[in-house]
């Protein structure tokens, strides 16, 4: 379960072209789903698009015994920046897990190219960690500052970006462990935000691999239920992506199809 992307040239692929990205975003979702479709074994595959004004989304979900929901999603669509307000196109990889067993954390992975005037990478690596246990999540952040240790961006910077993005109010615990990273670099960072999206997922399907059969109480269940529902209230109430998305013309179950939980119970 390794990916790979191969370099175009020495220095990457600085200033990225479409077609340059449209290669490392497709490898790492060919990847995602080949991984997914080992641990559930073989698997099919449900494959959904869908197309909307601004542009067009690709949804993958395999279902089993070890994720009992694993999806990946491509979005590509061109519109007015939310925060810059520029003409943008945006080529957007995003990959969610729903482990059956509360021991394995969620995977939360979101990889953006966003281009306008310049192109530069956006999004966040990391998990929800349910009931994982700290020797995991410590497996999956050391191998990602393994990667990034190789590249000059500033590693504790861009992780203390990310803590507390799935946070509800204040003074709550945010849903997201804050062990990964915000993948806010530029295009000249490209090998940095390749490799370490593929250390990040390949360190979580060793983990997968490794824990799915491993005993849990029912609290354990009971809280990976609690955090499953958390998270469908994060996407409907406070995430703006999912909000903006949705304007353009793609519907919150559609969306579901991805980031929603399988099984959800009070």
């Amino acid at each position: 379960m390794k990916y790979y992307c191969d370099r175009q040239s020495n220095t990457g692929f600085y200033n990225s072209s479409v077609k340059d990205v449209e290669r490392c975003f497709s490898k790492l979702n060919q990847t995602a789903l080949a991984g997914f479709k080992q641990l559930n074994k073989k698997q099919p595959v449900e494959e959904k698009s869908f197309t909307f004004p601004a542009g067009r989304l690709d949804v993958w979900v395999i279902r089993g015994t070890a994720l009992e929901k694993a999806a990946t999603a491509r979005i590509r669509f061109r519109t007015q920046n939310p925060v810059t307000g520029k003409d943008t196109r945006f080529d957007v990889l995003q990959i969610k897990t729903y482990p059956a067993n509360p021991k394995i954390p969620i995977l939360l992975f979101n990889l953006e190219y966003r281009a306008a005037r310049e192109g530069g990478f956006y999004g966040f690596l990391d998990v929800a960690p349910v009931a994982a246990g700290t020797a995991d999540l410590a497996f999956m952040q050391g191998e990602l500052i393994r990667v990034v240790s190789k590249y000059a961006v500033n590693y504790a910077s861009l992780r203390k970006r990310v803590a507390g993005i799935y946070k509800m109010a204040h003074g709550e615990k945010p849903l997201n462990a804050g062990i990964g990273m915000r993948l806010e670099l530029g295009a000249q960072q490209a090998d940095c935000v390749q490799d370490a999206a593929s250390a990040w997922l390949n360190a979580y399907l060793k983990i997968v691999a490794e824990k799915a059969e491993v005993p849990y109480a029912q609290k354990h269940k009971d809280l990976m239920y609690a955090v499953r529902s958390r998270i469908k209230e994060f996407y409907l109430r406070k995430d703006l992506s999912f909000k903006v998305i949705q304007e353009l013309g793609v519907p919150a179950d559609v969306m579901g199809r991805v980031h929603f939980a399988p099984v959800m119970k009070c």
